[in-house]
């Protein structure tokens, strides 16, 4: 549980961001929200201005970013994003605004076409390449309000700059290349305008539109006689040219400035239109009395200034105890499965010893559960409780009377063996009974001379009734 604790602490630190920052002249307030008027009193109170939806977009583009919805000039409530995040403005980037502009239509679109020059502009086969024949070209160039480009207008745009890797017909029904630079993989490293062979039968196309000849933005109106259109109709008219919605920079970077006066949408879903040339913003105006923090803007200040004593090493530490505390654990759990896998003798309960009335004290020692076994001397023999005396046949003088000595049993048992018969058996004189006395005579098969009882006897419970 401690352990996911500190990882939980360490993934909300890890993906926690700080804003406090200055970034072009913009930094947002406090976590104290305000409304619009106290907005610009703490910004003033900051030596600095409630800054304008264009210089938060400009901090923006220049890595600014927030987690707070913030007033600007404008008398909008917005919130800048650079990176997506579930948490900070739904996963979306940009500048994000806080409630609908009040305008949720406009009577046009502005549009931006990549790599055109002089109103020419290079369009693939929509599937296979190189597919399209004369009469499908044509087409496709309609559809995209544009004609065929003519030859002459290809090398036109050659010649200012007009450069591609792919062939396209023209309204000649020829097949042109045009390279400005020699690279061997286009043209076989030819330049100029190069004809393909007139065999072809299929290509791409070439296109000309003649308000696009000094500019790569233009005004597109809603289709099929609406008067008005809204932001997601304005994408899809863009997309259907195969161009896409213009942002607020390649508006102001327009070679030919747009005409005055005609509002439409731009790819910020704001609605601008041009004024004596220069570029506005249609303010999306939200209710004065809300509350939000504060995009302030302090031109003395302008570039990746901290405001804030965060510890930015916290994560680090966090993360170094986490790690430290996950080692632990994990050897205590590993030592634990040791003990318990291989019964650890510190850790192990020990058996009562014997209780056997054939053993001297402490002389037993346990093996298993249940089964308790004598304790061997030095040499491997083992010594009973008492002695016992064997009558052991013996000779004075060949040739005379056997007369019996007795011998302690003290010594010479070897490698015994227990049973539940008592001493009934040894290797040398197996299937005879082993009494507690030889007869007064020795078999035929013992050296008389060898007075031990023998070796190897096997035991039974019955020799141990009584003392011998």
């Amino acid at each position: 549980m401690k352990i996911l604790f500190c990882l939980v602490i360490l993934l909300h630190t890890a993906t926690s961001e700080t804003y406090d920052m200055v970034v072009s002249g913009v930094f947002e307030s406090n976590s104290t929200t305000y409304n619009y008027t106290q907005s610009r009193e703490y910004c003033l109170s900051q030596n600095a201005t409630l800054a304008t939806l264009e210089q938060v977009t400009r901090a923006q583009n220049t890595s600014f970013q927030t987690c707070r919805f913030g007033w600007v000039e404008e008398q909008q409530i917005i919130l800048a994003r650079t990176t997506a995040n579930k948490s900070c403005g739904s996963n979306h980037i940009g500048i994000i605004k806080q409630e609908a502009c009040g305008y949720y239509i406009a009577p046009s679109a502005y549009c931006y076409k990549i790599k055109v020059l002089r109103g020419v502009f290079h369009v693939d086969s929509p599937s296979v390449k190189y597919s399209l024949t004369f009469p499908e070209a044509t087409a496709t160039c309609a559809r995209l309000n544009a004609t065929m480009a003519t030859e002459n207008q290809l090398r036109v745009a050659h010649g200012a700059g007009f450069e591609t890797c792919r062939a396209g017909w023209v309204a000649e029904q020829k097949i042109f290349i045009p390279r400005i630079t020699s690279t061997k993989s286009c043209a076989n490293g030819t330049t100029g305008v190069q004809e393909y062979p007139g065999t072809n039968k299929t290509s791409d196309v070439f296109c000309f539109r003649n308000d696009l000849y000094s500019t790569d933005v233009y005004v597109v109106y809603p289709p099929f006689g609406n008067s008005t259109m809204t932001y997601s109709e304005a994408m899809q008219q863009c997309l259907s040219l195969g161009d896409s919605l213009a942002s607020k920079e390649q508006l102001r970077s327009a070679p030919t400035p747009i005409s005055d006066g005609i509002p439409g949408w731009s790819n910020d879903n704001d609605v601008v239109q041009f004024s004596n040339g220069n570029l506005t913003v249609t303010p999306c105006v939200n209710e004065l009395s809300q509350l939000a923090s504060a995009y302030c803007f302090n031109p003395n200040v302008t570039y990746f200034t901290p405001v804030s004593t965060n510890d930015d090493k916290l994560w680090l530490k966090i993360t170094i105890g986490c790690i430290i505390a996950a080692i632990c654990v994990i050897f205590l759990v590993v030592t634990v499965a040791c003990i318990r896998v291989n019964k650890c003798v510190c850790c192990a309960r020990r058996k009562k010893q014997a209780q056997d009335s054939t053993l001297e004290k402490d002389q037993g020692y346990d093996t298993a559960k249940g089964l308790y076994l004598p304790k061997w001397n030095k040499t491997g023999m083992y010594t009973p409780k008492d002695d016992m005396f064997h009558q052991i046949p013996t000779y004075q003088d060949p040739g005379t009377k056997l007369s019996v000595r007795s011998k302690s049993l003290n010594t010479a048992y070897r490698t015994h063996y227990f049973t539940n018969h008592g001493f009934e058996s040894t290797p040398e004189d197996s299937k005879q009974s082993f009494d507690k006395t030889h007869l007064d005579r020795s078999p035929a098969d013992v050296n008389p001379q060898d007075t031990s009882p023998g070796n190897s006897h096997e035991y039974i419970n019955a020799a141990f009734d009584g003392p011998f």
